[in-house]
């Protein structure tokens, strides 16, 4: 009985040669198809993104902001540790001058300019996506990632060709605006 024992371990361990066989042939090669791509492999077009970033970024249509511009010199703050601070600014531009800016982050309305003007916020570190309208022209848009206790400076820009655009500065000519424009308010009226 002990010798029939390890006789059977031992039959039992040496695989037979049909499992040889197959250890020995190499795997099947994945199907590669020169097919188009389904539709949701299909990649979004530029219209498609543009239209996704403006839904993530404007406020909501049935919002009226109404400007206000500060009097008087203002300190600016600083940036928290914990937040970035972002300062928006609408340079002086004889395109546009007469309308106010509206500007949105993460889908929500934060603040209204007219030339020389400037406001600011604070925002948690992270993506964020922002939005700039005018009246009468395709907004805006731009995507931002937000650092702890960095300040950023983004300038309104109404072009000529009906658009906003929205422009990232350098810190030195960020600061050099902030210093020479006035800071504006806005109130939030909801459309009837």
């Amino acid at each position: 009985m002990r010798t029939l024992q390890p006789i059977c371990l031992a039959v039992l361990l040496v695989p037979g040669p049909t499992g040889l066989a197959r250890a020995q042939e190499p795997p099947p090669a994945p199907s590669q198809s020169h097919s188009a791509p389904r539709a949701e492999e299909k990649q979004r077009t530029a219209k498609e993104t543009k239209k996704e970033l403006e839904d993530l970024a404007c406020g909501p249509s049935n919002v009226h902001l109404l400007h206000h511009t500060v009097d008087g010199p203002l300190t600016p703050p600083e940036p928290r540790p914990d937040k970035g601070l972002i300062y928006v600014i609408r340079t002086k531009n004889i395109v546009g001058s007469g309308e106010q800016a509206n500007f949105a982050m993460d889908g929500r309305w934060v603040g209204a300019n007219r030339i020389g003007n400037y406001f600011y916020l604070q925002a948690d570190p992270g993506p964020h996506y922002f939005c700039l309208k005018y009246w009468g022209a395709h907004p805006g848009l731009l995507s931002l990632v937000i650092e702890k206790g960095k300040a950023y400076y983004l300038r309104e820009i109404i072009t000529l060709g009906n658009s906003a655009e929205i422009d990232l500065l350098d810190e030195k000519e960020g600061k050099q605006y902030v210093a020479e424009y006035r800071r504006s308010t806005f109130e939030v009226k909801r459309k009837k």
